[in-house]
């Protein structure tokens, strides 16, 4: 939070405390006065700092040395890129070879929900890199040689992935 907000809050809330321990009467003019003229002098205060705090932050411009100024430097705004705002590359347009797997890397496992998947390190030995696939379908198998990652089949086939035909 802001510490002009906070020194806000404070100011109110002492405000309210020194009110509330008065005995309760009706509000005169010159409470009205009193109270107007303290919320007038929180107000002056809270600009005061934010002003100071203006004239310290630095300048969004940068001095650069130009040796036909006869003082030694020039001001000149600092130039701003905006980036493009990226754009969907529509389905037809990607290249279809990347959605094909490999029908030698599929094994059944027992022992879950899925029943068939496709090991990750056939992929890469297949040079089919496993960070294009979706991670929702990850999962790790127990092999023989101990734990290995794989990918749920009926997942990939869910998001476009095919088997390659022999």
């Amino acid at each position: 939070m802001s510490r002009t907000f906070i020194a806000a809050v404070l100011a109110v809330s002492t405000t309210i405390a020194a009110f509330s321990a008065m005995p309760a009467r009706a509000a005169s003019e010159e409470d009205i006065a009193k109270l107007l003229a303290g919320a007038a002098t929180v107000f002056i205060i809270g600009k005061a700092i934010q002003n100071s705090r203006d004239r310290d932050r630095p300048d969004k411009e940068v001095r650069h040395y130009t040796p036909d100024d006869r003082f030694g430097y020039v001001t000149k705004p600092v130039p701003t890129y905006e980036r493009p705002i990226p754009k969907v590359v529509p389905r037809e347009g990607r290249p279809r070879h990347g959605d094909v797997l490999p029908a030698d890397c599929v094994r059944r496992i027992e022992g879950g929900r899925v029943e068939r998947v496709v090991m990750s390190r056939c992929l890469e030995r297949s040079n089919i890199s496993t960070r294009s696939l979706p991670k929702a379908c990850r999962m790790i198998v127990q092999t023989r040689r101990g734990e290995a990652k794989a990918y749920a089949l009926p997942c990939l086939r869910h998001r476009g992935y095919t088997l390659a035909r022999h």
